[in-house]
């Protein structure tokens, strides 16, 4: 994957739809057409409409399309990305906009229609519908995440790809505000009240906040036992705190990670003794102790994670 920002644009980003853009920028200009990209929830268009614009299939579903429609018809004939409410305005980097669209942005397409969907149900698709599942700044919403992750898995093909993001919960700068306050961040509360921001008028849809925040641990098992195997971590947005506070704690993280690895070891051991794991199962340490003590993990404000319809 190329990295169009570098870290010291990862730290002045201010968004985290770049290092989702840079990865699908990855896919040569002349297999776009062919690749279905399924984005939910899609939102205002933020990834649909430089994805369309860039030649991609893509299909945007939201629990709210009412939104994503809206705001499709307001920014049709205009470059792509101005306008966006997420924040797109000067966060091109000129290396993305070349691989995305070549010398110059073309227009946002006015044709694009959302797809209700309800991440908690079942998804209005085919099985292996889709080459790619953008998963972004969803799972952390949704009570029920083993049951979206397997909705996910079925409408993607075999050996398809998802990109799922969160809110990382295990930054140097998450894990000082845990210990502070008991939540991941010091700006404000988290409640029954503020947490929900949005319902339908009718009462039937009821889009939470960041009531189901997991972290790298619970989403590896959801992923693992919904038919994932992870790629690898994404660059994302750097944390200026975890990064200033990294040199300071790095060597009690990576001691407390190896040495808190030893009883999974052991209890791994024993049950492959007992023969109760398939045959051929690799231990899954090794890869877990690298994702746990990379950069991407330790400082960036959100997990972006690319995995593996297996």
């Amino acid at each position: 994957m190329a990295n169009d920002y570098g870290w010291l644009g990862q730290l002045r980003m201010g968004s985290l739809y770049p290092s989702i853009l840079s990865r699908m920028a990855d896919v040569p200009p002349p297999d776009r057409a062919a690749t279905r990209v399924l984005d939910l929830p899609a939102g205002c268009g933020v990834l649909s409409l430089p994805l369309a614009a860039a030649g991609f299939e893509v299909v945007p579903c939201d629990l709210f399309p009412e939104e994503f429609d809206g705001e499709c018809r307001r920014l049709a004939g205009r470059p792509v990305g101005e306008g966006v409410r997420e924040g797109w305005q000067g966060r091109w980097s000129p290396r993305l906009r070349q691989r995305l669209f070549g010398a110059s942005l073309p227009p946002s397409p006015p044709h694009l229609v959302c797809v209700a969907g309800d991440l908690q149900a079942t998804l209005p698709f085919p099985d292996a519908a889709f080459d790619y599942v953008l998963f972004v700044e969803g799972i952390e919403h949704i009570p029920d995440r083993h049951h979206a992750l397997s909705e996910v898995r079925r409408v993607l093909k075999p050996g398809g790809t998802l990109l799922l993001t969160t809110p990382n919960l295990l930054s140097v700068r998450a894990r000082l505000s845990f210990a502070l306050v008991g939540q991941r961040t010091l700006r404000t509360w988290f409640d029954e009240h503020t947490g929900v921001l949005a319902r339908s008028k009718d009462g039937t849809r009821t889009y939470h906040g960041h009531a189901f925040l997991a972290d790298y641990f619970q989403l590896r098992y959801s992923l693992h036992h919904s038919g994932f195997r992870i790629r690898r971590l994404l660059p994302t947005i750097t944390s200026l705190t975890s990064l200033l506070l990294l040199p300071l704690v790095w060597p009690f993280v990576a001691l407390s990670t190896l040495r808190a690895t030893r009883r999974a070891r052991r209890m791994y051991a024993a049950m492959a003794r007992e023969g109760r794991l398939a045959a051929g199962t690799e231990p899954p340490y090794r890869e877990m102790v690298r994702h746990l003590l990379s950069m991407p993990l330790l400082l960036g404000r959100v997990v972006a994670i690319e995995a593996e319809a297996v």
